[in-house]
């Protein structure tokens, strides 16, 4: 019966504990009664309840033909029943008649399997077979769950250890387990003369153990023949099972039977034995007592006469008893004989039923397979073939959509064609007014070169003005230190000098503002260029819209595509033209920039240096630290802007090589379509006069063979003609010798002279004519020859004249395909020239866009020099204000000095004092961060060897139950085992209690880490608040750490002694499965030697 879905793992557990209990009391009471185990215990009444409550756990419901219910019977049968030597139990139940149902069979199977101390190994020679074992039972079955089925074998082989008096037989067991025990009156009901049956598995042993501890159960039987062929008769109406499971049956009862007349006979032979001895025992006393008969001579006639008679009586009687006892043997060995033959017979004829009843099982099964076979086999390709009809007629329409879209492709690229060839003819228009625009263009950059060149020279100049300029103002600043160290004295030349320098500046800027207006005028020059370059790219735009109804052929094709690629290269080298034309103006303009900021930088320098004079030295050396980190900045921009610009024309040179390089293979690409489309068009000029050639030879050969036919249709006219007049002259010839025989009288021989003459003129004619006819008929048949030879050679001609033609065909496909090719490839050259024009005009585009960036910058620079003009007027302002000033603080400047010092002193003690708090922090701060990484370090470590401590266990586990679902063999092996599992299960439990251990000191390593981490976090705050209480907190941390790097070395220690630990484990481990490994060798020699 299936268990309903509530009942839990937890339940299947306590029922297996349950079982474990009833095992241990099983063996404690043998032990403690040292007498085979009765149905009178009780813990075998809980054993028998909780295996069968296992067995019937999530099984699935099943029955009969007849619909009777399937038990975990029909499980033991389908798992054991091909299994040699292991159905001999399942043979044995079958031949119990008093057991009907199928519940009643699997514990009569199961008190067998007890006795025969077999049912651990048959219950796990069951679960083995795993499909059957799933066929049977639902997931939650404990027997599909391999370490319940572990627990569940273990159990069981306890029991292989006891020994068990519970019989198969005499018990209603189709409607419960027997509570008590049977005992017969009677001196072999002792159970001491109870004797433990063999683990054979032949069931003869089982006849005999059965016959000796139940001999009650079989009853004499006093007429055999009736007994057999009553229970034979049975055969015919099987309850539930197969015809060939009850002969079975019935052969193992008429075995049976046969070994108890057997027995029977024994018993008779003995019987007969005894009389016989009993005969020798009366004719020895007679011979004792005819022996003192002779010697007493003077007896009585009156005792002799007694004595002869009680002889004569008793002899009479032993004579009786012996032919009785013969007679009844005689019966006895005939009706035996008799027996045996009847039952020879009739096994022999039940065993061949047996065999063809099984034999037409087999065939019906297999039909039965076959036809299912069939019937899948046939749905199946019922099912291909729909769904091939299906494919078919999806591939249908895929075909008839591809034909559309091929006819749509090839009207589109007819199209296409057709336009391609205006575009080009366009184009070819285009680019001859191009390339009188590029030529004016071509001069004006030569133009533009003059003057960039020009203005290069000049620049060179002011680069070398500049650097004379330079050159001054550091001698000039050389003496201006000199001076001033000297005295100050001399600042009225310092003014003078001020003064050149102002006239030198304005003459500067006159420059610079000439040399702006020099750069405006070229980009003014550079704008209008690039209009016309605009108005050009924009030309043939309207030329395309305004040619659209031109027309042109493939040699205008070409040399329009020859054209193209030479005002392409032009147009390239313009364009590298202007763009190095625009680099040297960015370089130009960089130099001048350089100049300007050079021009600065002096401007600034003087006013310092004017300043400078009228500073103390200490100012005047704070003021040239600053200029010399402001001019620092000043160089590291200078540098960021030429790096920025470098990067601007490196990248404007790489997309100028992309450009070459595309349009370098665009150059390859065309000249390979040119020479394509040369050599198609070559081919299809021949292909045409080819064509032109073979169709005109065809049409002569077509009139020569009509011509031909028409003489041989004559001919065959006239030599037909001709046949008829010559069979005409032979028979003529034939009916004139027949009159020239017939005339014979005398009479007539005057006409017949006459008529002699006539007809021998006649008949030398007609020879001639004969000659004549035969020499126009031999005529006549060598031209009818003439002719057929002249028909066969025309035909000839004609076969490859078509075959030329179809060759013409095959070729001119040939060049539609390679147009069709060419027409790609032209399409494909014009996207990429309008690509080339699109990237060109975005070229022009960019640079425009940089023009107008420089121009901006330009006017920016104006305004910075108008306000440098203004700056310098205040400045000049602001030097006769200082020069009021000075005199002030030079007073100022001494106590300044003073100050100064003494504050120089006090920063430089407390620099040196917090430099040393700072290192002692970031010493305090390494330490930390080296323990948290140490102590991560050891977590993961940690972690690492948990996990493999875990994958250990697991496989250990595994491999514990793979072991132990294969030892079952010997009870040796079953207690190493036992043992194993012992020392495993420990190994677990010392394994997770350092795996909980090494957890737990972790735990409390992060805690006492992050409350080490938050305080020494406090205590930095606190160093920032209060200086002078660092020190102590230092002290304090570094105890700390030391105390912390000690717990790390007792964690490292412990550590090292878990890990020499679990090596020992490891090696234990390994030695078990050593020993397992020797236990499986063993059971694999003994399972060899069970085999032989």
């Amino acid at each position: 019966m299936a268990t309903p879905p509530s009942v839990g793992d937890k339940q299947l557990q306590r029922i297996i504990r349950d079982l474990h209990d009833a095992v241990l009391e099983l063996s404690r009471e043998h032990k403690e009664c040292a007498e085979p185990i009765t149905d009178d215990s009780a813990n075998l009444h809980k054993f028998f309840y909780k295996l069968e409550y296992l067995l019937q756990f999530d099984q699935k419901e099943k029955t009969t033909f007849l619909g009777q219910r399937k038990d975990y019977w029909d499980y033991f049968c389908d798992c054991l029943i091909k299994i040699k030597g292991a159905n001999d139990g399942i043979r044995f139940v079958k031949s119990i008649p008093e057991l009907k149902t199928s519940l009643g069979k699997g514990r009569a199977f199961i008190r067998y399997s007890l006795v025969h101390q077999r049912l651990a190994d048959t219950l796990q020679q069951c679960l083995i077979n795993q499909k059957v074992t799933s066929d049977w039972y639902y997931a939650r079955s404990p027997f599909l769950k391999s370490h319940l089925t572990a627990d569940i074998i273990n159990h069981l082989y306890e029991l292989n250890q006891l020994q068990f008096d519970v019989a198969a037989r005499g018990y209603d067991l189709d409607a419960d387990w027997p509570t008590f025990a049977r005992r017969t009156i009677g001196p072999g009901s002792s159970a001491y003369l109870w004797k433990p049956p063999s683990r054979c598995s032949s069931i003869n042993s089982l006849v005999s153990s059965y016959s000796h501890s139940q001999a009650q159960e079989f009853l004499p039987i006093p007429d055999l023949s009736h007994s057999l062929l009553g229970e034979l008769g049975e055969l015919g109406e099987p309850p539930g099972s197969s015809v060939a499971d009850n002969l079975r049956v019935e052969l193992d009862q008429s075995e049976l039977r046969q070994q108890e007349l057997l027995a029977r006979v024994q018993e008779l032979s003995k019987e007969a034995a005894e009389l016989k001895g009993v005969v020798k025992d009366l004719r020895g006393q007679l011979s004792a007592q005819k022996s003192p008969a002779s010697h007493s001579n003077g007896e009585t006639a009156d005792e002799e006469r007694t004595s002869q008679t009680c002889r004569e009586s008793i002899s009479s009687q032993v004579q009786d008893r012996l032919a009785a006892a013969e007679n009844k043997n005689m019966e006895l060995l005939s009706k035996l004989d008799e027996a045996l033959t009847e039952k020879g017979q009739q096994t022999a004829s039940y065993c061949d039923s047996a065999w063809k009843i099984q034999e037409l099982l087999d065939k019906l099964k297999t039909a039965e397979e076959e036809r299912l076979e069939a019937k899948r086999e046939a749905e199946d390709r019922a099912r291909h073939a729909e769904r091939l009809s299906q494919e078919l007629k999806l591939r249908e329409e895929e075909l008839r959509s591809s034909e559309e879209k091929l006819a749509e492709v090839k009207a589109g690229a007819h199209d296409e064609r057709e336009e391609a060839i205006t575009r080009l003819e366009e184009l070819q228009s285009a680019v001859g007014r191009i390339q009188g625009a590029l030529t004016l263009k071509e001069k004006e950059t030569g133009n533009l070169r003059a003057q960039l060149q020009d203005l290069q020279a000049s620049l060179e100049c002011r680069e070398r003005q500049a650097e004379e300029l330079r050159k001054r103002l550091q001698e000039e600043r050389e003496e201006v230190e000199q001076r001033c160290s000297m005295s100050s004295s001399h600042s009225e030349e310092l003014d003078s000098l001020i003064l050149d320098l102002r006239k030198t500046l304005k003459s500067r800027d006159k420059e610079l503002a000439a040399s702006s207006e020099r750069v405006k005028h070229l980009e003014e020059q550079l704008e209008k260029l690039n209009v016309e370059e605009e108005r050009l790219s924009s030309q043939p735009n309207e030329d395309e819209v305004s040619s659209c109804g031109e027309t042109g052929s493939i040699e205008d094709y070409k040399t329009q595509c020859s054209h193209l690629m030479d005002i392409n290269t032009k147009l390239l080298e313009t364009a590298r033209r202007s763009e190095a034309s625009v680099t040297e103006m960015t370089e130009s303009r960089v130099a001048l920039l350089d100049q300007l900021a050079a021009l600065r930088a002096s401007e600034k320098h003087l006013k310092g240096r004017v300043e400078a004079a009228k500073m103390s030295v200490d100012d005047r050396e704070k003021k040239l630290l600053d200029e010399n980190l402001h001019l620092e900045e000043l160089v590291q921009k200078a540098v960021v802007q030429m790096e920025q610009s470098d990067a601007q024309l490196k990248k404007s040179e790489r997309e100028n090589r992309e450009l070459l390089d595309v349009q370098s293979s665009l150059k390859k690409q065309l000249a390979a379509a040119q020479q394509e489309l040369d050599l198609l068009t070559a081919k299809a000029d021949k292909l045409d006069k080819n064509l032109t050639a073979s169709q005109r030879s065809q049409a002569e050969l077509l009139e020569k063979m009509q011509e031909t036919e028409a003489k041989l249709r004559e001919q065959t006219v006239t030599c037909g003609l001709l046949q008829a007049r010559a069979e005409e002259l032979e028979s003529r010839a034939g009916e004139q010798h027949d009159e020239k025989g017939a005339a014979e009288s005398n009479e007539k021989m005057q006409k017949l002279h006459d008529d002699h003459q006539s007809s021998s003129v006649e008949t030398k004619e007609a020879p001639f004519r004969l000659v004549i006819a035969e020499a126009q008929l031999e005529l006549n048949l060598r031209e009818v020859s003439r002719l057929r030879e002249e028909v066969v050679e025309l035909r000839a001609q004609l076969l490859a004249g078509t075959e030329e033609r179809v060759k013409v065909q095959a070729l001119q496909e040939v060049t539609e395909a390679s147009r069709e090719d060419l027409r790609v490839l032209a399409e494909q050259l014009k996207a990429q020239v309008e690509e080339l024009n699109r990237r060109h005009v975005d070229e022009i585009l960019r640079s425009r866009e940089r023009e107008e960036a420089l121009v901006r910058e330009r006017d920016g620079e104006a305004q910075a020099r108008a306000g440098l003009a203004v700056e310098v007027t205040a400045s000049r302002e602001e030097l006769d204000k200082l020069k009021m000033r000075y005199e002030a603080l030079c007073l100022e400047n001494s106590e300044s000095r003073e100050a100064l010092h003494r504050a120089n002193t006090e920063t430089a003690e407390l620099g040196v004092h917090v430099c040393m708090l700072t290192a002692e922090n970031e010493e305090a701060r390494l330490r930390w961060e080296s323990l948290s990484t140490r102590l991560q370090e050891l977590e993961e470590e940690a972690t690492q060897e948990a996990e493999r401590l875990n994958t250990c266990m697991e496989q250990l586990r595994q491999e514990n139950q793979e072991l132990l679902s294969q030892l079952h063999n010997d009870e040796r092996l079953l207690e190493s085992e036992q043992k194993l599992q012992k020392e495993l299960s420990k190994a677990q439990q010392e394994a997770e209690a350092v795996q909980e251990a090494s957890q737990e000191e972790t735990q409390a390593l992060r805690l006492q880490l992050s409350s080490q981490a938050t305080q020494h976090q406090e205590q930095l705050q606190s160093v920032n608040q209060e200086l002078q209480e660092v020190k102590l907190q230092l002290a304090t941390e570094q105890e700390k750490v030391l105390g912390l790097e000690s717990k790390l070395r007792q964690l490292e220690a412990g550590n090292q002694r878990y890990c020499q630990q679990i090596e020992e484990k490891n090696i234990q481990m390994a030695e078990s499965e050593n020993l397992i490994q020797q236990k499986e060798d063993e059971i694999i020699h003994l399972r060899g030697n069970l085999s032989r």
